[in-house]
């Protein structure tokens, strides 16, 4: 009894440990870190390594099997792996998975080395895509800044239609992984808006349909909205535009990876309000 009492504690003992072992760091699908060894706080290469050959590796969540490159991550440094004084590496990631980041460090001579690994949870979870109502330039635009006139007000209507003419607006467009703005592959997304309204892009990105899809370099996209004025009593008459954005992704050499569910709170912006104008009949003459 005495015996197996010991036994269930040392088991007890060893879960609590292993289940309290936490990942070195955090990182999202689609961003780039730095991995490095050896280095001062000005990431200047320490003199008593100089020389040294550093052959970096990645392993999947076992610990030994090999990680696919180009699938699971990439080097993005030139002539990443084994060389002289490669003391530092660029790690994008391209699936969400465990993995172990591996440098092995041999001596000038070649014939001692030293491993050292990190263990590294990917998570699509830090993807995540923002709407703001902005102004043209993508500045933000909040409050009572957001009601306004309609663009006819104050405009000569022709007083042979009743066209009363067209509202523009904006919408910014941006993508993040890992609280870092996403430039390092294509990304798009859906879209609706609350009015009926022309969408097209002012920078950053090409609207087809409802749907947008923003080129290799860019984190951001201004859309610009056109809806049709609707003049008459206000507020009855007042136009309340908004965009909201669905289906957001990124694309990395592993392809598509979407947004996580639990990001979508900010891919509704905020609204504008388009104050209504009177809807002055035509000037009759008796």
């Amino acid at each position: 009894m005495k015996r197996l009492l010991k036994i269930t504690l040392v088991l007890a003992i060893s879960l609590i440990a292993f289940g309290t072992y936490a990942q070195d760091a955090t990182h999202a699908v689609g961003s780039i870190h730095k991995f490095k060894v050896n280095v001062d706080g000005s990431n200047v290469h320490l003199a008593d390594h100089v020389g040294n050959t550093y052959t970096w590796a990645v392993y999947q969540n076992d610990g030994t099997t090999p990680a696919v490159s180009g699938t699971d991550y990439l080097f993005t440094t030139a002539g990443a792996g084994a060389g002289v004084d490669a003391n530092t590496v660029n790690i994008q990631w391209l699936q969400a998975e465990t993995y172990f980041v591996e440098v092995m460090e041999a001596n000038l001579a070649g014939s001692c080395t030293t491993l050292r690994r990190l263990e590294i949870l990917v998570s699509a979870g830090a993807l995540d895509l923002a709407v703001i109502a902005s102004d043209n330039a993508g500045a933000v635009i909040t409050g009572g800044a957001l009601t306004d006139c309609n663009s006819g007000s104050g405009a000569i209507i022709d007083n042979a239609t009743n066209d009363f003419g067209s509202t523009t607006r904006y919408f910014t467009v941006s993508m993040d992984t890992d609280g870092q703005p996403w430039t390092t592959g294509a990304w798009g997304f859906d879209f609706t808006t609350s009015a009926a309204s022309t969408v097209t892009s002012s920078a950053g990105g090409t609207v087809t349909g409802s749907s947008v899809a923003v080129a290799l370099g860019t984190s951001k996209v201004v859309l610009t909205v056109v809806t049709d004025n609707t003049p008459g009593v206000s507020p009855a008459n007042d136009i309340s535009l908004n965009m909201v954005a669905s289906n957001a992704f990124i694309t990395t050499g592993a392809g598509n990876t979407n947004e996580p569910g639990t990001n979508l709170t900010n891919n509704t912006s905020e609204s504008f309000v388009i104050t209504a104008s009177p809807e002055t009949s035509v000037i009759a003459i008796d």
